[in-house]
């Protein structure tokens, strides 16, 4: 996460299958920090890290993020197109709930 600063963290915190706290924490301790530290380089005059660090980090952020959205799109176009060649099953009945989920249903008595 810290090669190469805002790419690994922001995929860490999009990531649809990270799950873990103390994951997601440390990749936002890492944008934080780092971003108070260009913060400062920035106000100090000191150029050389941001160009050797950030630059090409928040180059490859841009890249990923792009590529993700566009796969997300492209995942999201398929599942509809599974879904609408599926067909659709109306002969079968829904199964029978269980005995704690069915409503007693008073009997009349003739």
């Amino acid at each position: 996460m810290f090669i190469l600063w805002p790419s690994g963290s922001l995929l860490a915190i999009r990531s649809p299958w990270n799950s873990n706290v103390m994951f997601g924490g440390m990749a936002w301790a890492f944008l934080i920090i780092g971003g108070v530290m260009g913060v400062r380089w920035l106000s100090d005059g000191i150029y050389q890290p941001i160009f050797t660090f950030y630059l090409p980090g928040i180059l490859l952020t841009l890249i990923t993020q792009v590529q993700w959205a566009v796969y997300r799109s492209q995942m999201t176009e398929e599942d509809e197109s599974s879904d609408q060649e599926m067909p659709e099953l109306e002969g079968i009945d829904q199964p029978r709930p269980s005995a704690r989920r069915r409503r007693r249903i008073p009997r009349s008595r003739n």
